[in-house]
Parts: C-alpha cells; structure tokens; sequence
C-alpha cells in the first residue's frame, strides 16, 4: 500500500473550455507530496493534452469512449482504481459522473467520489430528462462541488442533493495572467490583424459555440461603429460556429473591423491588446475563467448575468453586467467605457478584485483541503 493517497481526475475530454482548464490547473499544480495524480478523459478530443504537465502524474488515460454509455470504459476505469489503489475520483460535469458511479461500485475497493459541477441552468428537453438521472446518481456522491454560490442556491432550490456540498471558486494565477507586454508588442500584433493603435478595441475571448452569442457581441460593435466610435471586434478563440460568425460578419458590413484569431494556447498578449473584454453567453458561464484573467490583466469586463457573474463582476466598479440579448445595455456600457479614464480605474479594480478573491492557491487549498479529508475517510 502506497502512503500517499491516489486522486483520479475524470474528463469528458480535453477540448477547450473552462471546466477542463480548472481541471488542468489542478493537475499541474496540486502537491504531489500530497497526492499521487492521474487524468481519464472519456472522449478522444485532446486539444488541451499539451498543457498537461503528464511529467507529474501517475497515468494519463484516454478511454475512447463510442456510445453514450461504454460498458468497456466502465471496465477500464475499474481496472484503474483497482491497480491505482485509487481513493478519490474527481468527475467534472454530469457526463463523467455518470462512469465514476458505475466504476466505483464495481471496484474492489470503493473509492470516495467527488463530481465539480459547472453548470446551471438547462435549456433542451433532452438536458433537463438527463437531469433527472444525474440527480439520483449525485444523491451517492461523497462531495459536490460548485463553483460559485449563486449556482448552489440555484440548484439547491431545485433539490439537487449530495452527501455534502461546497462551494470552491475557479482561480487563476494573477501573477501569470497580468500585463506584462511591451507597447511594441501590443502594436505589432494589432497591426498583423489590421488595428490601428487609435481603435477602440473590444474583445471576446469565448469558444466560438452557439451558446456564446456572438452574433450580440458584433451587433453591438456594428451599432458602437454607426454611433461614430472607432470600434474594433476582436474574437479570440475557435468553434463550430466559425462559419456562421463570418457570415454574420459580412452581413453586417464588419469584414475589416472584426478579426478572429483562431485558437491560441496562450491568450495574454491578445487580451493585452484590448481595451475591453466582453461575454455575451446566453447560458453557460457558471463562473468564468476567462472573465477572472482578463480582468487580472486589468481589463474590465462587460458581461451577461448569469450564473455567478455577480460574484465576479461589481457593476459599475470593476465592470458591467447586463441581461442576455440586451444589445442596448450592452452596447450602452461598450460605449461608456470607449473613455479612457473609467476604462482605465475599472481595470485596476478588476484586476485587485481578483488578486483578493479568485486566486488559483485558494482554490488549490480548497481542493487539497477536501481531497485530503475524503482520501482519510476511505475505508483500507
């Protein structure tokens, strides 16, 4: 028997988004005097693999999951916990809760099972019936974790239950994620994508998906433009929607005053280079993570509200938060803060707010806390 305890990490897959880069900031910096660390993904979507430091841990496993539930990748999982001698498996998100139930009941050993949940509010008819089968699977699980108190209160409210709950905010590293580049950098990188150093320029730094609601984000940029405002779109980020954002683009005249960037592993000097950041999301953004960094870099955000953005965001102090779809509100407050002295005290209030609340150690000790309380409490 090993002495220190073994944490399983799993994974729907290692595709771009927020939950899966909370995930790998776990893995890369969680104590591994503490901890012995492995990750599973059930899906083979590895977008994210590069930024995993494997060197730290045990295994890293792809369990190429095919159909919705893969009786070969349950088995998989058990054989992993047996030889592992796992004491915690951490799911993130319904879908890989789902295998971490059916795994542990068949393991020689029962591990502790802790599911992070990032969401909160269900739109299909096909989400809300999986709903009712994830709210009996959560019932069992040792540990629910969300990431913000808003969301707690919304799902408590709706009787989703697990032996105990906590709330762990995302966090990021503000030493990472702070402005550290060059007049000269910021310069040549607007010009690559045909930015002038006098445009105003506006941001989003989103998966290019259909819950992120871009086509509101360039409405707001087309009518900022009519309104005489030098407005420039700049889009970070990659998606399926893609294509239908360039159509949008064209259709609204926007073709030389809004660039995408593609995917970057490295979206700082981008987030630098603007002068405001917005999401637009109709849904989704539990606690974003991308709101956190470039708010550290001192941008303030203009952001929907929903799920925790209020615990994020301050409004009218290190940001502004407005109803999804409210293209009047939104393209309101883009407008205020084309000024450079509000611009300028809300991106320094930002960026302090995160430094003093959202920080990656406290959400490390949190977990490591946690972790280490159920590894204790499994049975030898």
């Amino acid at each position: 028997m090993t002495s220190k305890p073994g944490i399983l990490f799993l994974l729907n897959s290692l595709s771009s988004g927020g939950a899966e880069r909370q995930v790998i900031s776990l893995l890369n910096h969680l104590d591994t005097q503490l901890f012995r660390l492995s990750l599973a993904y059930l899906k083979p979507q590895t977008q994210l693999l590069a930024a995993v430091r494997t060197e730290r841990l045990d295994a890293v496993v792809s369990l190429d999951v095919k159909r919705k539930l893969d009786l070969a990748a349950v088995q998989a999982i058990v054989e992993f916990i047996d030889r592992h001698e796992v004491k915690v498996i951490v799911s993130t998100n319904p879908y890989p809760a789902l295998y971490s139930v059916l795994a542990a009941r068949r393991a020689a050993r029962r591990p502790r099972q802790v599911e992070v949940f990032h969401s909160t509010t269900l739109h299909s008819r096909k989400e809300k019936m999986q709903m009712a089968l994830y709210r009996f699977l959560f019932r069992g699980l040792d540990l629910l974790v969300y990431v913000s108190r808003l969301q707690r209160d919304y799902w408590s409210a709706r009787g989703l239950r697990a032996r105990r709950e906590a709330v762990i905010h995302n966090g990021i590293d503000p030493d990472y994620f702070a402005d550290h580049f060059s007049a000269a950098q910021k310069h040549a990188l607007r010009a690559r994508f045909g930015i002038r150093d006098s445009d105003y320029v506006i941001g989003i730094c989103a998966a290019l998906r259909p819950e992120k609601a871009h086509a509101d984000y360039l409405l707001a940029i087309s009518r900022l433009r009519k309104s005489g405002l030098p407005a420039k779109g700049f889009i970070i980020g990659d998606g399926p929607e893609r294509s239908v954002i360039e159509a949008r683009i064209l259709q609204l005249g926007l073709v030389q005053d809004v660039s995408i960037t593609g995917f970057q592993e490295d979206v700082r000097l981008f987030i630098a280079s603007c002068a405001v950041i917005t999401l637009t999301s109709h849904s989704v953004e539990t606690f974003s993570l991308a709101a956190l960094e470039s708010m550290s870099m001192g941008k303030p955000m203009v952001m929907t509200r929903i799920g925790g953005a209020e615990e994020q965001v301050s409004h009218g102090k290190t940001g502004y938060l407005f109803a999804p779809g409210d293209i009047d509100a939104l393209s309101g407050f883009l407008s205020r803060l084309a000024l450079p002295e509000p611009r300028s005290s809300m991106g320094a209030a930002a960026a302090l707010s995160v430094r003093a609340q959202f920080t990656e150690e406290r959400m490390l000790d949190s977990f490591s806390m946690e972790l280490t309380r159920l590894a204790d409490s499994t049975p030898a």
